[in-house]
């Protein structure tokens, strides 16, 4: 009906940008997909590739009112990205500790490292650590963490010497918080009901401003090119590349 061959109408419904589509073409396709009330089969897609296109997420259950919008934030930028490789994300409920075969890959964010080796026990497939760190020793798995040592040098060529406070939301991971102890001489975990100290006052997690506030200075940290390194090592590890560094600082 579009006069166009079966592999152009496939390229258009599937957005393929390496493909030379005038935009009358795409226009005159999709109408047409649209009239015949036609829709993307995902199984059979999924039989097609063996994917499922869909990422797992689990997320440890906050009460604090900013580790629930850091929380936010990184699922955005997490869901932004996937979909730009046309995956699909799925949140876990923490209870749903089981067998998961309907995804590609997990995601861990902000977890224990004993709640981490409990889901790689029970999944063979590839299974990432978000801000988390643990040295169970399978290599199915890698680690995108911050890259606290590049905030650190922003903030001392800031303020000239180590006298200024970082500020963060306390980790779940014990891995990530000895670090964070270990990399600035001064660490404020933010808290209910916390009182700030006196001072100069650094942070690189955006909804935190609220309680900084302005003056405190804002470490960049880019939460996009974070999940890019994320969806790259999943690509990896789907792909069974073989790879020494499975723990990647961003």
């Amino acid at each position: 009906m579009a006069g166009v061959s079966a592999a152009t109408v496939s390229y258009v419904i599937n957005n393929r940008e390496d493909q030379r589509i005038s935009e009358e073409t795409k226009k005159k396709v999709l109408q047409i997909v649209n009239l015949l009330g036609y829709s993307p089969n995902p199984s059979a897609k999924s039989l097609a590739t063996n994917k499922t296109f869909h990422v797992a997420l689990y997320l440890p259950r906050e009460e604090y009112l900013y580790k629930r919008c850091e929380q936010l934030s990184m699922i955005e930028a997490l869901s932004d990205v996937l979909k730009e490789h046309e995956y699909h994300l799925v949140i876990i409920s923490h209870e749903e500790l089981v067998k998961i075969d309907y995804a590609d890959a997990i995601v861990c964010f902000d977890d224990t490292a004993d709640f981490f080796s409990e889901i790689g026990d029970k999944n063979f497939i590839p299974l990432i650590g978000l801000d988390l760190l643990t040295d169970t020793p399978f290599q199915i798995f890698f680690q995108i963490c911050t890259d606290y040592r590049a905030l650190k040098d922003h903030a001392d060529a800031h303020f000239g010497t180590d006298n200024y406070t970082y500020v963060c939301l306390e980790p779940n991971n014990h891995g990530i918080r000895t670090l964070i102890l270990d990399t600035f001489a001064h660490v404020c975990f933010a808290a209910d009901g916390i009182t700030l100290p006196d001072g100069n006052l650094c942070y690189h997690q955006a909804g935190l401003r609220p309680l900084v506030g302005s003056a405190a200075l804002h470490l960049p940290c880019d939460l996009h090119l974070k999940m890019e390194q994320l969806y790259s090592c999943m690509e990896l590890a789907l792909n069974r590349v073989p790879d020494r560094d499975h723990v990647v600082f961003v």
